[in-house]
């Protein structure tokens, strides 16, 4: 599904300063919506925290979604490639390590930026489409398939790998974006532990 042209930047800068202009506004953005949350960033809060006049602000973003979106882009981005590094320092681990290893990175990533998943959990269904999020839920799918099929061998025989990775992905994505929003009096390491303890029962039977 296509974004909306009012959710998409006016245009891509093509040159450094142009480039700076942009960097200095999502930082911006990043750190009202992180004090204000999404109802209290108004586009003169950011385009003042940037050092930019409001004029400046709509050359490249024509409103606050506008702005809001390219902020979880990039956010989403930041979580691809954090992910993706520890997939591939932990890829030749036994699973079970690998696994626990890349739930405790994502609910890490998950609290070192709770106020803007807050966001994307509260705002992103208004505003549609949001492209890297759902590529990056494919990406974490595909690495869930493929530890499913390298050790297929030590799970239950009945194991169903499709539903087995529909069932995996979407609860634990559920219980880590709660326990990290909702902050139940579960320390992080004992979080990490019950989910890849629920998982491993999941899957061996």
């Amino acid at each position: 599904m296509a974004r909306s042209p009012g959710l998409s930047p006016r245009r891509t800068p093509s040159q450094d300063r142009s480039r700076r202009t942009v960097e200095r506004i999502l930082e911006a953005a990043t750190r009202v919506l992180s004090e204000r949350g999404y109802d209290g960033a108004s586009t003169n809060r950011i385009a003042k925290a940037a050092g930019v006049g409001n004029g400046s602000l709509y050359q490249y973003f024509p409103n606050k979604d506008a702005i809001v979106i390219a902020v979880l882009d990039r956010f989403a981005d930041r979580l691809a490639d954090r992910l993706g590094a520890e997939i591939e320092a932990t890829m030749r681990l036994p699973w079970q390590e690998a696994g626990r290893a890349l739930l405790d990175v994502q609910i890490r990533l998950f609290e070192e930026n709770a106020d803007l998943l807050r966001i994307v959990v509260e705002q992103v269904p208004r505003l549609g489409p949001f492209d890297k999020l759902a590529a990056l839920q494919r990406r974490l799918t595909d690495l869930v398939r493929v530890y499913l099929l390298l050790n297929r061998a030590e799970f239950r025989e009945d194991l169903d790998i499709d539903a087995t990775l529909w069932v995996i992905t979407e609860t634990v994505g559920l219980l880590s974006i709660k326990y990290v929003l909702d902050r139940p009096p579960i320390p992080h390491e004992r979080m990490v532990d019950e989910l890849a303890d629920l998982v491993i029962g999941y899957i061996r039977g």
